[in-house]
């Protein structure tokens, strides 16, 4: 993943380049800083996330939001700023969260949540299949994946693909786009869920994985902010 970080303040660029780092531990990101809105466009690069602060001389944030999102519109951009009135302004300029800098630490986790899941929509990844040639596929696709011996099978609608990988090194890297490990065995897509009781998962393709009881009322309160994110991101 990579994120892009526009301050004119190099304080504010090091506290969050040091809060992004920290929020995604463990997993493999990226983190370009940048002065200012003008050397922002002119790097030319593409991002997952960009956070912005709006007030900058020269080129303010907005402007900077309009001419980048022009080149790369699936780009989720996060406003920073210290006056709640300019936020208004954001949605204009198709912002997917502000975030009121002095409570950043509060407020930014949040947003970082919401849009990994937003960007599940159109993320790929590359699948070695065993015996057989490396696919890509949208992860959204993904039903849900489940353990063989000591490769995963990975379920696409009615679809199954046996995998060289572990179901620990999949949650590593799926976690962060809406999948929830239901059972030491299961790693399933909360997009893809139809119905549950306390010991299953009835997927969207109409089949089953299994729960961990221990993990009912977890999986029931993550299952209820996915949708919330889905609803409202």
């Amino acid at each position: 993943m990579k994120i892009a970080v526009v301050d004119d303040e190099k304080l504010w660029l090091k506290k969050m380049e040091k809060f992004l780092y920290a929020y995604y531990a463990g997993r493999k990101i990226k983190v370009l800083c940048y002065l200012s809105g003008k050397s922002f466009l002119d790097a030319g690069e593409q991002f997952d996330i960009v956070l912005m602060d709006i007030e900058m001389p020269v080129m303010d944030g907005f402007e900077a939001i309009e001419r980048y999102k022009t080149k790369f519109p699936e780009t989720v951009v996060i406003i920073l700023t210290t006056h709640d009135e300019l936020a208004r302004k954001g949605f204009i300029f198709e912002a997917f969260r502000y975030i009121d800098k002095p409570f950043m630490e509060d407020e930014l986790p949040e947003a970082l949540k919401s849009a990994g899941i937003k960007l599940n929509g159109g993320r790929t990844i590359v699948l070695k299949v065993v015996k057989a040639r490396d696919i890509s596929v949208k992860v959204k696709n993904i039903v849900y994946i489940e353990t063989l011996k000591r490769n995963v099978i990975v379920h696409i609608g009615k679809d199954a693909f046996v995998c060289d990988s572990t179901i620990s090194n999949m949650e590593h890297e799926l976690s962060k786009y809406g999948f929830y490990r239901a059972h030491r065995s299961y790693l399933i897509n909360l997009r893809c869920v139809d119905s549950f009781c306390k010991t299953d998962i009835k997927m969207n393709n109409g089949e089953m994985a299994m729960l961990s009881t221990r993990k009912f009322a977890d999986f029931k309160k993550n299952l209820m902010e996915y949708r919330y994110y889905l609803a409202n991101g």
